[in-house]
């Protein structure tokens, strides 16, 4: 009998980013989890309440991970300062949509603009309700890879169980959040125009 891969099934997406946290990808979290090193936080490295591996399965930050307090940086002629490990307090633009939250950070290139949340929220009677394809603004000006303004929209990929009625309100509150994501397209499109 042959031994089945743990990660048999498991979406091309998010094996991408177990593999770049196992690489040491600059992008990726990769927070090691408690008993399980081979499975690190595939989340990307903006603040998050919770690491998520592969599987799906979540921990909180433990004693020997150095925490970081976001807190709202006061705005000055259009600027923030926010401290940095290797830069020292690194000054940046601050622009109109980000919602001003920044933490310490380690480097630089880790400064991150983010916007506000949007979410879809559906009810399961297995686990309530439930946030789907969280959507929102975010730019890392310093960034190596690309310092342009994007948009993040997380897609879960856990299974909830719904009757016919559940389904329905499923299908119309997906095409309520629809609008917010042509919104949301139509000002990341400004904005990419103004460079």
């Amino acid at each position: 009998m042959t031994e089945r891969d743990p990660l048999e099934g498991i979406s091309p997406e998010r094996l991408a980013w177990h593999q770049g946290a196992l690489d040491g990808d600059p992008v990726v979290c990769a927070a090691p989890q408690p008993g399980k090193p081979d499975f690190p936080c595939v989340w990307n490295r903006s603040a998050h309440l919770e690491h998520r591996d592969v599987f799906g399965r979540t921990w909180r930050d433990y004693p020997e991970e150095p925490l970081r307090v976001a807190r709202k940086a006061p705005v000055v002629d259009g600027m923030v300062t926010v401290q940095t490990g290797d830069h020292g307090p690194v000054r940046v633009a601050e622009p109109s949509w980000c919602t001003g939250i920044h933490a310490t950070e380690a480097y630089r290139e880790d400064i991150e603009h983010q916007g506000v949340e949007h979410d879809a929220e559906i009810p399961t009677p297995c686990h309530g309700p439930v946030p789907v394809l969280s959507v929102s603004l975010a730019q890392r000006p310093f960034s190596p890879i690309d310092g342009r303004v994007h948009a993040l929209l997380q897609i879960d990929e856990d299974l909830h169980e719904l009757n016919a009625a559940g389904l329905d309100t499923a299908a119309d509150l997906l095409v309520e959040h629809a609008a917010t994501l042509r919104k949301l397209a139509r000002q990341l499109s400004v904005l990419e125009a103004q460079g």
